[in-house]
């Protein structure tokens, strides 16, 4: 490819919303271009890039019996009723939902387990033609509130998903590992530092559910290490560090807080740490049918885990009640809840559970309880594990083992889904004793421009982009010093050539620019090799061979075949 003819342009700024590393690059490369918030244009050379992630992709699972379909983006309103995910989707207002001319209702596929169901049902008819795995590489849409950071974060983004088909609970883990270890091939050829963490499933899963996290400063998600675990923070079980509360009993007391709403200013009134309140707040409890309301209690120095709350309530999500629907469910205000005579169900985080003489909300205005003591002042509440966990906390799955922190950005998830599809929408096949049950599923994720992204945000230097060998756009840069000198143009078509005809993918930057001009380009880029033809090569036949990242050398051209063959293999 002649640079002087591809469709490309660099710049020197980044775009203003441009706030990690990875997005300016991309962006002032000239790989991405922003159409509209959360939607981007991939140009030629980001194709590039895109064709050989989608081909270490397609390698990889199909060495482990995967194959390629492709499935409408556009999905009946129909199928995601039967399988009841049609409210829970609806309701998180994250889905993008359309009519056609006779008014039916369609959404735009942000996963496509029911289009996929859809498809094997009735093809699928017997255990054997199982085990089955059908992966597509494909747009997905999800009207994300805030898109931000690029391809990280956008409305429109490609995925790779696959889906397993099994007959029984031993072929559904072995497709699980199956892809798996696919995963793990991907992410060892791109040579990318990652991390398998244990993550909830969410409104698509039913069962074992891993996540694959880039490790990087810049990662929305937290990562929670103990020894050989790894959890996702919104599944990590802890435990908190002790609080050591007075043994002795002390006679339960009202007193007054006017005004005092927030445990910072409780802490300071009282002049007790934060460990000796308990936290109440109200949440509203949102089921395909109905909305309740629960009070949840925690230690004050900790925060709930909405995640772990939705789970434990079986909901299809849970938030924070406003002003007025806790005025109206309890009878009291924010600041001021607590368990004694709480008009609604109360549960509480395990911090709760050993405290004593604990101060919280009378469930009256301006006052508060000190000297609380379950059992004894009101009953104890159902307790479970609703904490958010941290760095520090023990995890109580790894013996002796505190967790450790780092950031990462999720590109692949993997979980079981059991028959929860292909029950609801009566996808069966006849076992070897003639009996029909329903298939067994699993689903595979990978965010494809979230990995190429990651890639960048894991290799980068002031200079610009450092491909991974495997999807850098083209291997070499060729370039003359001097684009007016005929000789020096002529000597470098012919190596252009001789490279070509090795299979070698050859960006020839034959633009009337400077030479510190086109090197900073390339540099940017993330060009593996720039080969630079100049008077040497006139004089002595020497090539000046610059790798992105390594000491220069000069080659002589004919070692040029060798050198091919050493540094790519050809």
């Amino acid at each position: 490819m002649r640079l002087s003819q591809l469709f490309f342009k660099t710049f020197k700024e980044a775009p203003h919303d441009a706030d990690i590393p990875s997005h300016q690059l991309l962006e002032r490369a000239g790989l991405i271009k922003r159409l509209a918030r959360g939607h981007y244009t991939y140009t030629p050379i980001m194709m590039r890039v895109l064709s050989k992630m989608k081909t270490i992709i397609r390698e990889e699972l199909e060495k482990e019996g995967a194959q390629e379909v492709l499935m409408p983006i556009m999905q009946p309103k129909s199928i995601w009723e039967e399988s009841g995910r049609w409210a829970a989707y609806k309701a998180e207002k994250l889905t993008y939902i359309i009519q056609d001319r006779d008014e039916n209702e369609y959404c735009l596929g942000p996963t496509h387990e029911e289009a996929v169901t859809s498809l094997v049902k009735n093809w699928i008819t017997s255990y054997k033609q199982l085990p089955m795995n059908l992966y597509q590489i494909s747009n997905k849409f999800r009207d994300e509130i805030r898109p931000r950071f690029g391809l990280m974060r956008s409305k429109e983004f490609f995925m790779k998903d696959a889906y397993s088909f099994c007959a029984n609970v031993e072929q559904m883990q072995e497709q699980y590992q199956k892809m798996r270890r696919a995963y793990q091939k991907i992410f060892e050829r791109l040579g990318l530092e990652y991390v398998i963490v244990q993550a909830d499933s969410g409104k698509i899963g039913d069962g074992k559910s891993e996540e694959f996290q880039l490790v990087a400063d810049v990662g929305e998600d937290s990562v929670l290490i103990a020894g050989d675990l790894a959890f996702n923070s919104e599944k990590a079980p802890c435990t908190p560090k002790d609080f050591k509360y007075p043994k002795h009993n002390e006679a339960i007391e009202k007193f007054s807080t006017p005004g005092i709403k927030t445990i910072e200013e409780q802490v300071k009134f009282v002049d007790q740490p934060s460990q000796m309140m308990l936290k109440t707040l109200i949440y509203k409890i949102v089921y395909e049918d109905k909305t309740e309301f629960a009070a949840v209690g925690i230690r004050a120095d900790r925060e709930i885990n909405t995640v772990k709350l939705t789970n434990y309530f079986e909901a299809l999500e849970v938030e924070l009640a406003s002003e007025q629907e806790i005025k109206k469910a309890t009878g009291s205000e924010i600041g001021f809840i607590g368990p004694i005579k709480c008009l609604i169900d109360f549960v509480a985080d395990n911090t709760c559970r050993n405290m004593h003489n604990f101060m919280c909300g009378a469930n009256e205005k301006d006052l508060h309880f000190k000297n609380v003591q379950w059992k004894r002042d009101c009953d104890e509440p159902t307790f479970y594990d609703f904490c958010q966990a941290k760095a520090g906390d023990q995890c109580p799955l790894a013996q002796g083992e505190v967790y450790e922190e780092k950031r990462g950005i999720e590109v692949g998830h993997i979980f079981n889904l059991g028959n929860k599809y292909s029950t609801s929408l009566e996808a069966f096949y006849q076992t070897e004793n003639g009996k029909p049950e329903a298939l067994l599923m699993g689903c595979f994720g990978l965010g494809v421009g979230r990995c190429i992204q990651g890639a960048v945000e894991q290799k980068y230097d002031e200079k610009g982009i450092i491909w991974p060998s495997e999807i850098a756009p083209f291997q070499i840069l060729l370039t003359p010093v001097n684009v007016k000198d005929q000789d020096q143009m002529q000597a470098a078509e012919k190596i252009y050539k001789q490279l070509q005809e090795m299979g070698l993918e050859v960006l020839f930057d034959d633009r009337k620019e400077r030479l510190g001009f086109k090197l900073k380009d390339s540099d940017l880029l993330g060009m593996p090799y720039k080969m630079i033809i100049g008077k040497n090569f006139l004089s002595d036949k020497e090539i000046e061979i610059e790798p992105r990242q390594g000491d220069k050398a000069n080659i002589s051209q004919d070692y040029l075949k060798d050198w091919i063959e050493e540094s790519f293999g050809a």
